[in-house]
C-alpha cells in the first residue's frame, strides 16, 4: 500500500489479533447454520466481538488511506517548486496500489474512500493472513524434505551466481521454476483456504440429483486435491508433478488453492511473489516433525 503500517508492534497489535478474531469468527459461524441471519448472530456474544473486530480493521484501513491521502496532497503541493530532474526521479519511482486508487478518487469522486477503504481491506487481511499460513507450510516442507531443499538451492545458485545480495528482478522470478513447482506442491496438500462457496445461478443436472438456481456449492480442495485420477500418489511431496510436461492433461479446476475463475483470490499473486522473495533471503530451513 505504500504505508509501513507496522501492523506486529505494539501500536498496531490491535489489528493483528482483530484479523485473527474475525477469521477465527468466520470459521466457526460456518458450521453453525443457525447463526448464519445477521440478525440472530450479532445478538450472540461471538457476533458482536466480530462486529468490533470489524471496527478495528476497518478504522484501521481508513487510518492508512488518511495517510496516504495527505501524504499525495502535500507531494502534489510541493510538485511546483520541483525542478525537472526532480519530477524524472518522482516519474521512475513505482506507485503503490493505494496510489492508484487515491489518484482515481481524486479525478472521480463518485468513488468514494470507503470504496477505496474496502479494497483495502481485502488486500490487506487477506495478504497478511494468507500469506503468513503459507510461508509456514511452505518452509515446513521445505524442511521436511532436504532433496527439495537442495534442488530449490541449486536453482538459486545458478540464477544468482552466489551473488545473493542483489536485488531480485521480475526476470529473476521467471527462472525459478523448481520454487514455483513447491510452493504450488505445498499449495496442494496444504490448502490455505480449507473451503469456499458458490452460488448456482442455472438449474444444473449433476449425478442424477437437479441443483438449482440460489442454491450454494461447498468446494473442498483439500479432497479435491487429494483425487487419484489428477495426483497419482496424492499423499507424496512431489514438485515435479506441476512441471508444464506434468500436468497439461490435468483438469484446469483439479488444482485451485485459491479458487478459480472470475472470483479468484486476488491474493494468490501477491502471495506467490512474496513468498518467493522470503525464501531467497532464508536459504536453509530444517523441520524435524512431520504432520500426520
Amino acid at each position: 500500500m505504500g504505508v509501513k503500517i507496522n501492523a506486529q508492534g505494539n501500536e498496531n497489535k490491535e489489528y493483528v489479533q482483530a484479523t485473527h478474531g474475525i477469521s477465527g469468527a468466520i470459521i466457526n459461524r460456518a458450521f453453525r447454520p443457525w447463526l448464519y441471519l445477521d440478525t440472530i448472530y450479532y445478538l450472540t456474544t461471538e457476533g458482536k466481538k466480530y462486529r468490533s473486530n470489524l471496527r478495528k480493521v476497518h478504522g484501521f484501513s481508513r487510518k492508512v488511506i488518511k495517510e496516504k491521502r495527505n501524504e499525495m496532497l502535500e507531494r502534489n503541493t510541493l510538485k511546483h517548486d520541483e525542478t525537472t530532474e526532480d519530477a524524472e526521479c518522482q516519474a521512475r519511482i513505482r506507485k503503490a496500489f493505494l496510489e492508484f486508487l487515491l489518484e482515481y478518487h481524486f479525478k472521480d469522486p463518485s468513488f468514494t474512500e470507503e470504496f477505496i477503504r474496502e479494497e483495502v481491506d481485502t488486500f490487506m487481511f487477506a495478504g497478511y493472513d494468507s500469506t503468513g499460513m503459507a510461508l509456514s507450510w511452505i518452509l515446513y516442507c521445505v524442511g521436511l524434505y532436504p532433496e527439495v531443499q537442495k534442488k530449490i538451492v541449486a536453482e538459486l545458485d545458478e540464477i544468482f551466481q552466489n551473488d545473493i545480495e542483489r536485488e531480485v528482478t521480475r526476470d529473476d522470478l521467471t527462472k525459478m521454476k523448481y520454487l514455483e513447482c513447491t510452493i504450488k506442491e505445498t499449495f496442494r496438500l496444504y490448502t490455505i483456504a480449507p473451503f469456499f462457496m458458490r452460488e448456482c445461478n442455472e438449474t444444473l443436472k449433476i449425478l442424477g440429483h437437479t441443483i438449482y438456481p440460489g442454491s450454494f456449492f461447498l468446494i473442498f480442495p483439500y479432497a479435491l486435491h487429494r483425487d487419484r485420477e489428477s495426483f497419482p500418489d496424492p499423499e507424496k511431496f512431489i514438485p515435479e508433478r506441476f512441471y508444464p510436461e506434468n500436468s497439461t492433461e490435468r483438469h484446469p479446476y483439479a488444482y485451485v488453492p485459491f479458487s478459480a475463475g472470475p472470483r479468484n483470490c486476488i491474493a494468490v499473486f501477491i502471495s506467490v511473489k512474496t513468498i518467493d522473495c522470503f525464501l531467497l533471503k532464508n536459504k536453509a530451513t530444517y523441520c524435524y516433525y512431520q504432520v500426520a
